[in-house]
């Protein structure tokens, strides 16, 4: 199968990389991120670590993911929305095919999630309490029983001795 991209577009981009960043590579060519990456390996260039987006970018791509759509973000981006899939799972965002994309104003993703699970061990461990508390309610019923039917046997002999 044939690439869309030439050979010449290959060693075109792979220059241009050796001297400038990716981001700037993807501008300047009007082609995404992750293919001028591509492009440049099949143009030979190879580089000594991999070309990465800075942490600050990533938040600010997923955020405006948030409120707008794939191809809107993939536009103004110039990314792939596979990348923008991966960085939002990485970085604890909310899946947005599940509308789960509200958030409050005082909560963040990866809180949200940490306070979920908090309040799942607390869940359990207050089941465990109720279990335990119902299990002395018995005991104490049970109790509360015997002292009743002694007490009962106790007032008949106390009765009969009085007559």
């Amino acid at each position: 199968m044939a690439s869309k991209y030439s050979k010449a577009m290959c060693l075109a981009v792979a220059k241009y990389l050796e001297n400038h960043s990716q981001s700037e590579t993807s501008a300047n060519f009007g082609i995404p991120f992750g293919t001028v990456s591509y492009l440049a390996s099949r143009g030979g260039f190879i580089k000594g670590t991999r070309l990465r987006y800075d942490l600050s970018f990533k938040h600010q791509v997923c955020q405006y993911y948030d409120h707008h759509t794939g191809d809107e973000t993939v536009a103004k981006y110039n990314i792939t929305i596979g990348t923008i899939c991966i960085w939002r799972k990485e970085l604890g965002y909310r899946n947005k095919s599940r509308g789960y994309n509200l958030y409050t104003s005082q909560s963040t993703p990866k809180a949200v999630r940490k306070n979920y699970r908090m309040v799942r061990s607390e869940n359990g461990d207050l089941k465990a309490q109720i279990m335990d508390l119902q299990g002395q309610i018995e005991d104490l019923k049970e109790i509360n029983r015997t002292h009743t039917e002694r007490m009962d046997t106790f007032v008949k002999a106390i009765g009969g001795l009085l007559q």
